[in-house]
């Protein structure tokens, strides 16, 4: 981010707006430029389905949901959480609600069986806990179900001083450096469109799959 755009940013976070966006009276918990964002890369990528890790309220999840089903997409949202109380939403015919720890071996199983062929594009956004251990092993789960083009954002890179919240620990930022180091060539950052709006909730987050 810029100067001004991390400026903006610590504004946007530190006061707590991005707690009260709302998508259709739902609470999103997230920037509403990587919204925007969101909806560019599923348009442009003709992406199918999409997992999400962390649902909590659930409006992001209806808020993709929308969005494929005004494309007559052929998948669906795949939105997983450990907590199906906070969930606002219920059932949507668009969306399939998982409840338990999406990083866990029977969960990533479960998941992939849902991806019937032809899946076409696939987008996959890593937001539940946001330490550094278990964004690692989200994206050693999910991106290997990821195919050439498919499409990942890591969120909330932004903490753990990056720029906010520096007294958090090692999180999703340090998980992201770890599984390059690890897996060097496998994804390919997508600076352009993380950069397109100056400010963002995951920076160094956007990536294709090679």
């Amino acid at each position: 981010m810029s100067s001004a755009g991390e400026a903006y940013f610590k504004w946007y976070y530190d006061t707590g707006v991005w707690k009260g966006v709302q998508y259709r009276g739902v609470r999103t918990l997230k920037s509403v430029a990587d919204m925007w964002s969101y909806q560019e890369i599923i348009h442009d990528l003709d992406v199918q389905w999409i997992i999400e890790t962390g649902t909590r309220h659930g409006g992001s999840a209806l808020y993709f949901a929308d969005l494929l089903t005004l494309r007559g997409a052929r998948g669906k949202v795949v939105s997983i959480d450990v907590d199906a109380e906070s969930n606002w939403v219920g059932e949507h015919p668009k969306i399939e609600f998982l409840y338990g720890d999406s990083a866990a071996p029977d969960m990533v199983r479960l998941v992939e069986s849902m991806l019937v062929e032809p899946r076409g594009r696939l987008f996959v956004i890593l937001d539940s806990d946001h330490s550094r251990d278990h964004v690692l092993r989200e994206l050693r789960a999910y991106v290997p179900l990821m195919r050439s083009g498919d499409y990942l954002v890591v969120e909330d890179t932004c903490i753990n001083g990056h720029p906010v919240r520096p007294e958090f620990g090692p999180g999703p930022w340090e998980a992201v450096d770890e599984f390059l180091a690890e897996c060097p060539g496998l994804l390919r950052h997508d600076v352009g469109r993380e950069a397109k709006f100056g400010f963002t909730c995951a920076p160094r987050g956007f990536f294709v799959k090679a």
